[in-house]
């Protein structure tokens, strides 16, 4: 079985499991999971990225690069899906191996009772910042940021494989410079230079980078609780500093 988030994450994936016999299990399809649409009135960016979207040769190469139109697939930014997930994972692989499906219930029953205390705790530490306004890289934070009800007004890139127009970073200079928000946040995956320059001369402060996809953490058991107490960690102490 290939455990994956859906094409919608992955399309290089997509086209690579055409002729394979694996049985697919993509996540975001499943009926339980609680998805969402990525905001509207980003028509720039959606088309700079429809046109890039359809290079086959990018797509391939890009291990994050995404259509980003219609549903979001950062769904693991929900820790409500990711609850829900560990069941559906939890009933293939007993499938699969019926001789141990008690373990994998069991397993799956301590990971939810991890991911429902961590999902509290999260909500505590961003209760005091969820009216500070602030923006991303890129678009990848929608289920977190309505999960817990914070603030974010958008990005600099709809995609990260995504350049942005000359008329989205006229706006967004302009309101950066404007103090319209407290903080910006670059990525690790990506070079923090334009999202710097367009900050130059403005009061708005410069987060340290979040890893929405976890690629600067080692595989493990912890990946995910990681995950998620770093972004609310960075989001947490920008948003909180002092000017």
């Amino acid at each position: 079985t290939v455990i994956w988030i859906g094409p919608e994450l992955t399309p290089w994936l997509d086209r690579a499991m055409v002729d394979s016999k694996a049985v697919s299990l993509p996540l975001l399809d499943a009926q339980e999971t609680q998805t969402r649409p990525y905001p509207a009135g980003q028509s720039e960016e959606e088309g700079d990225h429809a046109e890039h979207a359809d290079d086959t040769d990018a797509t391939t190469d890009a291990a994050h690069n995404h259509a980003h139109d219609g549903t979001d697939p950062h769904a693991w930014m929900n820790p409500a899906n990711a609850a829900i997930w560990l069941d559906l994972i939890a009933a293939d692989l007993s499938t699969l191996d019926p001789e141990h499906a008690a373990t994998y219930a069991a397993n799956a029953t301590t990971a939810k009772a991890r991911i429902a205390q961590m999902d509290a705790e999260i909500g505590a530490q961003l209760a005091p910042i969820k009216d500070k306004p602030f923006v991303s890289f890129h678009a990848a934070y929608g289920y977190f940021v309505a999960h817990y009800g914070l603030a974010h007004h958008g990005s600099l890139a709809l995609g990260d494989a995504t350049t942005p127009g000359a008329a989205r970073l006229t706006q967004l200079q302009a309101k950066l410079k404007s103090g319209a928000y407290t903080c910006a946040f670059p990525e690790v995956q990506h070079d923090p230079a334009l999202l710097t320059q367009l900050m130059d001369g403005s009061a708005t402060k410069l987060g340290a980078p979040l890893d929405p996809v976890g690629s600067s953490l080692p595989f493990g058991p912890d990946a995910y609780d990681t995950l998620m107490r770093n972004i609310a960690k960075t989001l947490a102490d920008c948003l909180n500093s002092k000017p």
